[in-house]
């Protein structure tokens, strides 16, 4: 069934999202070959001390714990993320398949930050038997500073 071309330009969110620092640390393990979780205590042996220890973080000149660049993935989805589930978009999560993503950062993602990101659909499109759906997405902080762009795609095979 192909998707219906009214929502093109639809928005969703804002969607809060706090930083937290158990989250970044989980996530720093995540990537870093480590365990996440608090039941280890050690860093994995490549995590960066601004993104893991708070001592050290609290003297870089972020003056708090930072996110590594993946972590925007965390809440800079969401907005698409519910387009996709959106009845009125009719999208069928079984036949869909994640195309891509791409991340724009404008500044640190630091503990405590409260985000809030939205999303616009900037294109639906039939080609063959399959429907393409982008949306742009865009995070701001607290103080309304933009700190994550980004663009996520994908395919639905009809």
């Amino acid at each position: 069934m192909a998707l219906n071309k009214a929502h093109l330009g639809r928005r969703y969110g804002p969607y809060r999202f706090t930083v937290g620092v158990e989250s970044l640390r989980d996530f720093a393990a995540a990537i870093g070959g480590g365990i996440p979780g608090r039941v280890y205590a050690a860093p994995p042996i490549d995590a960066h001390p601004w993104t893991w220890d708070p001592d050290a973080a609290a003297a870089s000149p972020y003056r708090a714990l930072i996110a590594s660049p993946g972590y925007a993935t965390l809440f800079a989805i969401q907005p698409f993320s519910f387009a996709c589930r959106d009845p009125e978009l009719g999208i069928n999560l079984v036949r869909l398949l994640h195309n891509g993503q791409d991340l724009e950062l404008f500044g640190p993602i630091r503990a405590g930050d409260v985000l809030q990101t939205t999303g616009e659909i900037t294109r639906l499109q039939e080609r063959a038997n399959l429907d393409f759906i982008e949306m742009t997405t865009e995070t701001v902080n607290q103080g309304g500073k933009l700190v994550v762009r980004a663009a996520w795609s994908a395919v639905i095979r009809n």
